[in-house]
């Protein structure tokens, strides 16, 4: 007769692990995880898409204050004046020798495209009030053929525009070459050559390097067409051409 401690022997062997159902249950999680994924890849595909559709220049700063200036006809103007305006605005001077020249050629390429909207402007400020007087301005826009009205070229108080485009339109900081071989090649004064968007509720909308000699070229398709958007807000991306970034041959450090 068994006892009652053989019935309740707790070293009987283990039940055998069906694998065929193990391994069913593994296939199914694995499906169930990887089916999951690609629930939310695809999710996150089409919202990307139709983000970059309806994707605009953005509000990336504000021209909270004025400033008073006094365009290259002797006017006196103000920046509040441009209210309602998509305008393109830049560093210049006269008497720079080259990137100026390159900027102003950017902005004519602008003006042939926009000049006649209404809606549209350039402003070149100087980046040497004391040298450019409006005479001298005037004098230059004749000479360069650039002649328009709805482009300012603007001088006045020296320490006012510096202030403002340093801390309004985030601007890099001027500096005055000494260098007589610097001066003969790149001019006086060493300065910012982007060009910036500003919309009309005084919206900075994007800045573009038009003068970097890797990417300028590229810069200035995106400018094109983001101030295209700007002026007509009813156009979406997939309205224009794909921008591709240069392809550039690095050097292959040897071994």
């Amino acid at each position: 007769m068994e006892s009652e401690t053989d019935n309740n022997d707790i070293s009987r062997e283990p039940r055998e692990i069906n694998l065929v159902t193990w391994y069913g249950t593994i296939a199914g999680l694995c499906a169930l995880i990887i089916g999951g994924s690609l629930f939310i890849t695809r999710a996150y595909l089409a919202n990307h898409r139709e983000n970059q559709k309806n994707w605009r220049p953005g509000k990336i700063g504000r021209l909270e204050d004025d400033l008073k200036l006094i365009n290259r006809d002797g006017r006196n103007v103000k920046l509040s004046d441009l209210k309602d305006k998509v305008f393109v605005a830049g560093y210049q001077y006269t008497d720079c020798p080259g990137g100026c020249l390159g900027m102003a050629a950017v902005m004519e390429e602008l003006y042939e495209l926009h000049g006649k909207d209404p809606r549209f402007h350039l402003v070149s400020f100087s980046v040497n009030p004391k040298g450019d007087t409006p005479e001298k301005m005037n004098a230059w826009v004749k000479d360069k053929g650039v002649d328009v009205p709805n482009w300012w070229f603007v001088t006045g108080d020296e320490e006012n525009i510096k202030n403002y485009m340093l801390r309004h339109f985030k601007f890099y900081a001027t500096e005055e070459n000494t260098d007589p071989l610097e001066i003969a090649t790149q001019g006086q004064w060493a300065h910012d050559q982007r060009l910036v968007i500003v919309d009309g509720e005084a919206n900075i909308r994007g800045y573009y390097g038009v003068m970097d000699p890797l990417g300028g070229e590229t810069a200035i398709k995106f400018l094109k067409r983001d101030l295209d958007m700007v002026l007509n807000p009813e156009k979406k991306l997939g309205d224009y051409p794909e921008i591709r970034f240069p392809v550039t041959d690095l050097p292959v450090e040897k071994k």
